[in-house]
Order: structure tokens, then C-alpha cells, then sequence
């Protein structure tokens, strides 16, 4: 199992709540940890993303590259970077 999967399965759990704002942004809480991760709009994108069943960061390359103004390798480290974030606050 990938991170992107293991965090599908723990973002699903009731372990963590997610909530998207009025601006598209949102924020994400470890109901364990009470850590807190603010996301800006592309990371709320991610997280929806995720929450709709894509698991590789090759599925999440080519929805924001659809979505947004961005190129691949751009898009790849957004991906990388956000996965990593994210991994390393929801895992202990």
C-alpha cells in the first residue's frame, strides 16, 4: 500500500476530520493529535481528490495539471510535498 493509500484509508477514519472553506481553502485535524494542517487551495484540491478514490501521485499529477495552470513537473513536486506534509502529521 502507497502513503496516498494509507492516508485515503486514515482520512476516511474518524480519526480525522477535514473541513473546505468559502475561499476553497480548508483545514484538516488529527482528532488524536489535535494537530492542525491549514491547506491552501490546491491541498484542499488534493485532499478531495484523494477523498474521491485517486491513489497514485500520477492520478493526482494529471488532475492538477486538468485543473490547474501548472505543468507536470511542477505539479509533481506540489504532489510530493503535500504527500509528504500530510504523511508525516496523520502518521505517527
Amino acid at each position: 500500500m502507497n502513503a496516498i493509500e494509507r492516508l485515503s484509508q486514515l482520512m476516511r477514519s474518524d480519526k480525522v476530520t477535514q473541513t473546505k472553506l468559502a475561499d476553497e481553502t480548508g483545514v484538516i485535524l488529527h482528532l488524536d493529535t489535535l494537530q492542525v494542517l491549514t491547506l491552501n487551495e490546491t491541498g484542499m484540491f488534493l485532499v478531495e481528490r484523494i477523498g474521491e478514490g485517486l491513489s497514485t501521485a500520477d492520478q493526482l499529477i494529471a488532475a492538477l495539471t486538468d485543473d490547474f495552470e501548472v505543468d507536470e513537473a511542477t505539479a509533481r513536486a506540489d504532489v510530493d510535498a503535500f504527500v509528504d506534509e500530510l504523511d508525516a502529521m496523520l502518521t505517527p
